[in-house]
């Protein structure tokens, strides 16, 4: 069965993925990822209304950098799930 979304609804997602592909972007040059890596970058919205964003393929030794920098921030932050702290 096909169910339209409101308008709203999707401008909301639209709205919502577009702020979090410009975070990453802003994230990925602060990694020294090139204009044309990050150019890859899209805000899309799902018919269900779900907003996604679209990272498109990227270089090996950019998506090394990215798994170091979210590691890095992961031992700054609470402990794990199920470690019982």
């Amino acid at each position: 069965m096909f169910v339209l979304m409101e308008m709203q609804q999707w401008r909301d997602g639209w709205t919502r993925a577009s702020d979090a592909t410009e975070a990453l972007r802003k994230a990925l040059d602060e990694l020294g990822a090139t204009e044309g890596m990050r150019e890859r970058l899209r805000p899309i919205v799902s018919g269900r209304g779900t907003p996604w964003v679209e990272l498109g393929m990227i270089p090996a030794s950019l998506a090394e950098a990215v798994a170091e920098a979210i590691r890095a921030g992961l031992e700054n932050t609470a402990p794990a799930m199920g470690s019982g702290e």
